[in-house]
């Protein structure tokens, strides 16, 4: 991967095994008796994501005087962290009110973290069937498609998504804010109209397709392609394009994850190639925990630019490590921290095109409701270029900001619509290559799996 990929705009929320609680609302489904005061308290504690207090509360209350403490208590296991007991619970007050849909949809939650993915699928299925809320169904649903990704390290899967939008960006060639600059030694300068920076109008679109196939215990092979283009109206020379494929083979092991990777990408620039790339990764993932996971990633490219940009030529090395941590407690929050280093090296005995990039994001993701997710991304990233520019004899130094905000709102199973807005700013020593950005854009996109 690319250091320049890295600060990216915040993306939508994928299923997986955190930040998907059920919503308040399935307090409608529930068919249990009138519960007593203790199984009230229990209650609104978890709900109000006091799961903590309920649970060290359980210890001291007898569910057979209120089976509903079962249900509570079960829940509350859960969000601790612990659904093996959670499961046992939730499965003693479902033996008793089989009719519940709340209580079975906590079960089904309880399996799911347990790893039971089997009987979390048909529980959810089971509650999906009577045709509950909108909002319940949006979170089964994000509960199938997390069950879909985990069988897909012992049964084939597929993947595959289109989008399509529009937006504007008020510096679509990243250039300088006015024609004149000053430059060391040089003085003033004028910097001709394709370095200027030029707003305009674009369209998205973006599609890719991937799978996996299981070969032995814990190994799979998969394969991905995908692409994407920004179209501008008004600066259509800026056209940009991306074209890429990987693949590889993937291990599990208990709680361990690795991944060997081949990947190829073109990048066409008003339709013309601009660079290609070749390079072969690692991953290491480990799960701490139902909720948080460390990886560590090296990346190996070769970068090769076309025509007169061939002077840009390097080697690329990149090291990324990433923390996810999610919390089962109200608006559901997940954070996704990176902090990387690469080694841009030049080819061509230019150590002025050269770089060392250190770079650190964050972007946190809350969900309200199951309907509804709303992201803030931050990055930074600093560039300190191998060698002085000819003729001025200046190191570049560049310090790029990255801030961005978005939501999503699942329409239905598979459909969701998404608007997002990005603020970029890169300083640096040299006037030539300091500029603003501001990029805003709704996209709307399809997901089959």
């Amino acid at each position: 991967m690319h250091p320049d990929t890295l600060p990216s705009t915040p993306t939508a929320p994928t299923a997986g095994p955190a930040g998907m609680r059920i919503a308040l609302a399935l307090a409608c489904l529930a068919a249990f008796p009138a519960a007593a005061a203790p199984a009230d308290e229990l209650r609104a504690d978890v709900d109000a994501g006091r799961s903590a207090a309920a649970h060290t509360r359980c210890a001291t209350l007898d569910a057979q005087a209120d089976p509903a403490i079962e249900l509570w208590c079960g829940v509350a296991a859960v969000d601790m962290g612990r659904p093996g007991e959670g499961v046992l619970a939730l499965e003693r007050y479902v033996l008793g009110f089989p009719d519940d849909a709340r209580g079975r949809l906590e079960l089904a939650r309880a399996y799911y973290y347990a790893g039971d993915n089997v009987r979390a699928r048909a529980e959810f299925e089971r509650v999906a069937r009577l045709d509950p809320p909108p909002e319940v169904v949006a979170a089964i649903n994000r509960y199938l498609d997390a069950i879909a990704i985990r069988e897909a390290q012992y049964l084939p899967s597929a993947f595959g998504y289109v989008e399509l939008g529009a937006g504007y960006d008020s510096n679509a060639n990243a250039g300088v804010g006015s024609a004149l600059i000053s430059l060391p030694l040089l003085g003033p300068v004028n910097v001709p109209p394709a370095g200027v920076e030029q707003g305009s109008p674009f369209g998205w679109l973006a599609a890719g397709v991937q799978g996996s196939y299981p070969v032995a215990p814990g190994v799979a092979l998969f394969g991905a392609v995908n692409g994407n283009g920004t179209f501008y109206s008004d600066a259509s020379e800026f056209n940009l394009a991306n074209i890429g494929a990987a693949g590889g083979a993937s291990y599990q092991a208990d709680r361990n994850w690795y991944a060997l990777s081949l990947a190829a990408g073109e990048i066409l620039l008003d339709g013309s190639k601009y660079r290609t790339s070749t390079g072969v990764g690692l991953e290491w993932r480990r799960t701490l925990s139902t909720d948080a996971s460390f990886s560590l990633a090296p990346q190996f490219a070769r970068l090769d630019y076309a025509g007169n940009n061939s002077v840009w030529n390097s080697n690329f090395f990149a090291l990324v490590a990433h923390y996810r941590q999610a919390w089962q407690v109200n608006l559901q929050p997940v954070l996704n921290t990176s902090v990387w280093y690469g080694d841009d090296h030049n080819r061509e005995d230019r150590p002025d095109l050269g770089r060392n990039i250190y770079g650190i994001s964050a972007d946190l993701t809350v969900s309200p409701n199951p309907l509804w997710a709303f992201n803030a991304a931050l990055a930074y990233a600093q560039s300190d270029y191998d060698g002085p520019i000819p003729l001025i004899d200046v190191t570049r130094q560049d310090r790029n900001f990255t801030a961005g905000v978005g939501a999503v709102y699942l329409l239905s199973r598979g459909w969701s619509v998404r608007g997002e807005y990005q603020y970029i700013r890169n300083n640096s020593n040299l006037d030539l290559y300091a500029y603003s950005r501001q990029v805003v854009a709704l996209k709307l996109r399809y997901e089959y799996r």
